[in-house]
């Protein structure tokens, strides 16, 4: 898989984005029907762009509408509405894109359940091929972040977003989406392949600044000002800012919290395949904990959560820990 992402590249003109994928595609030959993603951004998208892009070789579209509430677009700061939500579906449709994928988001400020479902009533419509649904996240370093330290945000409370997660797994599914990852549905055979890398925690090369690659057991991070990864470059300077060397019982313990994010979990045969350990004897105690807790499904073969254990998602992967 290919994936072009970390902000809005169809910024790019398109005869800059043809030149970055074939550079790719010529440095690392994808395999034949490898899955070729770009992320867009509704308030840049149009017939003309996305064909050029599909004639270049990508097959698959991220888009980012995160909400089809225009007053919850302009309190997150999102440069696009509603209406240039669906023309951009529509544009990418007409340009020939048969595998779409579009980005939600719940927990927003000020957002109620009502809102919520008007936004999953129109993504279902849309009929894309997947869907991610996540939930806020205020990181330190954001505009949010200050918001809420200087003058509090007003955010759904718990059990109100516990509502809006729930809301999306009854109605997604009724719709015909499978529920395969924490966050993430599909119709049946466009699960994203680039996505299902990470959670098996599979290598992968990351290119650009602030971009992070998984090697040979190192992890490794780019510097992330554009400005100075290109000067760097140009100097031929080592642009790694962080650095981890992760050993096998780092990596099993990673590999371990990524997989049971899947809803089909993680099988205990694929961990003994790969690590030469038993993880049912070694992690016993903490298998039987969730299990009694009813966050671990109680299935021999595999780890795999609950639905309660989908909700409780972090304390049970920092049980393994």
């Amino acid at each position: 898989s290919i994936f072009l992402g970390g902000g809005t590249p169809t910024m790019l003109s398109r005869v800059k984005l043809k030149s970055l994928l074939d550079a790719i595609t010529t440095s690392f030959p994808p395999m034949l029907n490898a899955e070729i993603t770009a992320e867009a951004n509704p308030a840049i998208s149009d017939m003309e762009r996305f064909s050029a892009m599909r004639n270049a070789g990508f097959n698959r579209l991220s888009i980012g509408i995160q909400s089809f509430d225009d007053s919850l677009l302009r309190r997150i700061g999102r440069s696009h509405t509603s209406r240039e939500a669906l023309l951009a579906v529509e544009a990418a449709r007409n340009a020939g894109f048969d595998n779409l994928s579009i980005d939600l988001m719940f927990g927003l400020p000020d957002q109620t359940p009502s809102q919520w479902d008007h936004t999953l009533s129109m993504a279902i419509n849309l009929r894309p091929e997947h869907i991610s649904a996540y939930s806020l996240t205020v990181e330190k370093g954001t505009p949010f972040f200050q918001e809420k330290e200087e003058n509090g945000l007003s955010l759904p409370d718990e059990d109100i977003e516990l509502a809006m997660f729930e809301r999306a797994i009854e109605r997604l599914p009724s719709a015909g989406y499978e529920h395969y990852e924490v966050s993430n549905y599909a119709l049946p055979g466009y699960k994203a392949r680039h996505n299902l890398a990470y959670w098996h925690n599979e290598e992968y090369l990351g290119f650009g600044s602030g971009a992070v690659s998984y090697f040979e057991g190192t992890r490794w991070k780019r510097e992330n000002n554009p400005g100075r990864y290109i000067e760097e470059y140009k100097t031929g300077k080592n642009q790694t800012i962080e650095s981890e060397k992760l050993d096998a019982e780092q990596t099993l313990s990673e590999t371990i919290m990524l997989g049971i994010r899947l809803r089909e979990g993680i099988e205990y045969s694929a961990l003994m395949e790969r690590f030469g350990m038993d993880v049912q004897i070694k992690y016993r105690s903490v298998i039987k904990q969730l299990h009694d807790e009813g966050l671990l499904a109680p299935d021999e073969f595999r780890l795999r959560l609950t639905h309660r254990g989908l909700l409780f998602l972090n304390d049970v992967a920092m049980a393994f820990m």
